[in-house]
């Protein structure tokens, strides 16, 4: 079993206490397998009392059910007295989903991105969406989307989201949409693999005027699809020639700002998969060719589109800003995007395909990039713009990927007769060190430590304390922990990641950098012997840039817990972000035996 993290409750106008958890079961014999829940109220003295239990479920029965029916519903479920003879009062609402899924498989995902230029948007747009139901997953950000909303809608945003469902149909379900300012994000799932979703999470940050103003800035939607963590991030950065500096420092404060999944983690270092997608405003920079100024030389700006129109795109994107910032590692450290060849995708003149604005120079303002973590595998298949969307002054963009995608065992399924000793699985370290740290006190030097994080740790771990120092190496013996993880099946150990934190102790624990690192390697090393080391490197980045390297040795061993057990509750770690827009409680059946 694993359990999300407590998130707030709240009664609402009817009298019902909201409380928003997720739980995920594996489920080893499907014909016996059966589902309880008790619901108990904990008093001020810590008492706790019994408000009822649900009757037992059947497994089996309601994945009959669901094979039935396309939606998944949610249902309130009456509350009995412990021998089960007396209706007790209230009821549970709850949300239960039933799936196979197979331990690895590839998934379809398209990603695409507008600039709707504040104008309602066209009846077609098959030029641009994908018409069939071939993607699992498609998520779609849009910036400047505020037209008059069309009936029966009040609101633009309910407007867009009905426009994209349309067109869509029926074989796509909603996960979640956001919106903050002009800026929406929208993301579906197709209905055969609805039952994968969970763990949806989404957050905001304005980057406008005072950074409250949300002209500019981001949203992002997060969850999990099985096993595998997903997050879009959909953005409109600072506009204009001569602003790239702005639009860098827009991207660090918008990864820095966002709170989606682990708290004690950055948005870009815990997700097997990310997306950045939006008008990110990166222009041409001609540099003396073309001072820089709001309008271009008139002159100047023919020459540019008639390259254009000569299909000479090339030639053109070695002045684009975004290509030289983030080769220099400037931003988006660790993104990849798709080899462009469409043309610029601003600034149009509306109701043509290749008309440009003599106002601006043109410019690929609209992007699409991706970063998948290392040992996780994920394809570009097409990257394009859709030029016939003649109602915006940009084009939309689109981008397909195959990702991979895990459904592992429950993190909880115990190897038999293991438990007894209390037996779990250990990372000890042969050898720890960075480099290139982050200077975090006016010295110019830090105070680091490494802390290890997440889900799959019993605790979190911390390193000694390294003072005056950018390039630290810790004794393994003396001034590392042994990690104890919480995951038992080994299977699921090979697929799971170590995130790190490499902190300064001296300024309120001020992040100097965030890591990944990937266990599959251990596991490969323990498979050969317990002697083995796996040895790892791994890039720290902070706030998206670049913040050293943390390297080493590590062994994978099975052996008594070398710490104290924390007792039921402590066995059961969080596996990231709560569900904070739906009440669901959702069971997972898995094709797994456990190793």
């Amino acid at each position: 079993m694993r359990k999300s993290k407590d998130v707030k409750t709240g009664v609402d106008q009817d009298g019902i206490l909201n409380v928003n958890q997720s739980f995920t079961f594996d489920v080893r014999e499907l014909k016996t397998a059966q589902i309880t829940l008790q619901v108990v109220a904990r008093g001020v003295l810590g008492i706790e009392e019994a408000l009822g239990h649900i009757n037992p479920l059947c497994v089996l029965n309601l994945l009959e059910e669901q094979n039935d029916r396309k939606d998944v519903e949610t249902k309130w479920y009456d509350l009995y007295s412990k021998g089960g003879n007396r209706l007790m009062p209230g009821k549970l609402q709850m949300q239960i989903v039933v799936g196979m899924a197979e331990p690895e498989q590839t998934i379809s995902a398209f990603v695409g991105t507008w600039n709707v230029g504040n104008a309602r948007p066209p009846a077609d747009l098959s030029p641009w969406l994908p018409t069939d139901a071939f993607f699992e997953i498609i998520a779609i950000g849009a910036q400047e989307c505020d037209y008059p909303p069309r009936a029966p809608f009040t609101e633009c945003s309910k407007d867009w989201t009905h426009t994209l469902k349309s067109h869509f149909g029926d074989r796509y379900k909603l996960v979640h949409a956001t919106s903050r300012g002009q800026m929406r994000l929208v993301v579906f799932v197709r209905d055969d693999a609805e039952k994968a979703i969970s763990e949806v999470d989404s957050d905001s940050e304005a980057t406008g005027v005072g950074n409250v103003i949300a002209n500019k800035g981001a949203v992002c939607i997060a969850f999990k699809f099985w096993d595998t963590g997903l997050c879009f991030v959909n953005c409109h950065l600072a506009a204009h020639v001569g602003q790239c500096e702005t639009r860098n420092s827009n991207f660090k404060q918008i990864a820095m700002s966002m709170k989606v999944g682990l708290d004690s983690m950055d948005l870009l270092s815990q997700f097997h998969h990310i997306f950045w997608l939006g008008d990110l405003n990166y222009r041409l920079d001609f540099g003396k060719l073309d001072p820089q100024g709001l309008t271009p030389d008139r002159s100047f700006w023919a020459t540019i589109v008639k390259q254009i129109h000569q299909n000479r795109w090339k030639e053109l994107l070695k002045y684009d800003e975004l290509r030289k910032e983030k080769g220099a590692s400037r931003v988006l450290a660790g993104f990849k995007e798709g080899e462009i060849t469409f043309p610029p995708t601003f600034k149009m003149q509306r109701d043509y395909s290749d008309h440009y604005d003599q106002k601006r120079m043109p410019a690929w303002c609209d992007r699409v990039l991706w970063k998948t973590l290392q040992g996780c595998h994920s394809y570009l298949i097409s990257y394009f713009s859709a030029p016939s969307i003649l109602t915006s002054d940009h084009k939309p963009v689109g981008a397909t990927y195959k990702l991979t995608s895990y459904a592992l065992p429950s993190s909880t399924l115990i190897p038999d007769g293991s438990d007894e000793d209390d037996k779990r699985w250990h990372i000890r370290f042969t050898s720890l060190r960075a480099k290139k740290l982050r200077a975090s006190d006016i010295n110019g030097f830090s105070d680091p430590f490494v802390s290890f994080v997440g889900p799959n740790l019993l605790q979190e771990f911390c390193s000694k304390v390294k003072h005056q120092t950018l390039n630290p190496v810790w004794n393994p013996l003396q001034e590392l922990p042994t990690l104890v993880l919480s995951t038992f099946p080994l299977q699921r150990v090979d697929k799971e990641y170590l995130l790190v934190r490499v902190l300064d102790h001296d300024s309120d624990e001020d992040a100097l950098g965030y890591g990944v690192i990937p266990l599959g390697q251990a596991v490969a090393c323990f498979k050969k012997g317990v002697t083995e080391v796996a040895h790892f490197k791994v890039n720290l980045s902070h706030h998206g840039l670049p913040a050293g390297t943390l390297e080493g040795g590590m062994k994978l061993t099975w052996e008594k817990n070398v710490i104290k057990s924390k007792g039921f509750a402590g066995e059961f770690v969080s596996r990231g972000t709560s569900i904070k827009d739906s009440l669901k409680k959702k069971i997972f059946v898995r094709r797994h035996s456990p190793r």
